[in-house]
């Protein structure tokens, strides 16, 4: 593992939701969460760098900044993954929108920033850190902050 104590970078959280609830998303609007794994893609490359971000979306935030954040009130952190000092987040949602076995849960989440059609995504089965890898063709430093 690299010096990464404060390292920008990009990242993926892998949530984990339990039962089906109706979330409002802030100006986003409804999102059904179902049980299941969602990925969610960020980047981060302010102060802190990635394991700043991290530990930001491993607390429950007292009030919601990002679409993250709404989504963290019903699911539970089980993985993040990064790869630090590349920007790639808009290169790997372009990646998963592509992949036909992947769904698009709420079309814009956590990418009112951007132009990619979201930063969310939904698998019905927990995907591993190696198949993310083969799929956005990078090696992926797992976080524990």
């Amino acid at each position: 593992m690299s010096d990464s104590s404060a390292a920008p970078g990009t990242y993926l959280l892998l949530l984990e939701c339990r039962q089906s609830i109706h979330l409002s998303i802030g100006k986003l609007g409804a999102m059904r969460a179902v049980p299941g794994y969602y990925l969610y893609v960020g980047s981060a490359f302010g102060p802190g760098g990635v394991r700043a971000r991290v530990k930001h979306h491993r607390n429950m935030a007292t009030s919601a900044h990002w679409h993250i954040d709404y989504l963290r009130l019903s699911s539970d952190i089980v993985d993040a993954w990064c790869a630090y000092r590349l920007r790639c987040e808009h290169q790997w949602a372009r990646s998963l929108i592509q992949d036909r076995s992947v769904t698009v849960p709420l079309p814009g989440f956590g990418a009112s920033d951007c132009a990619c059609a979201s930063h969310l995504f939904y698998f019905d089965r927990r995907p591993s850190r190696q198949q993310l890898e083969q799929q956005l063709g990078c090696k992926l430093e797992t976080l524990n902050a």
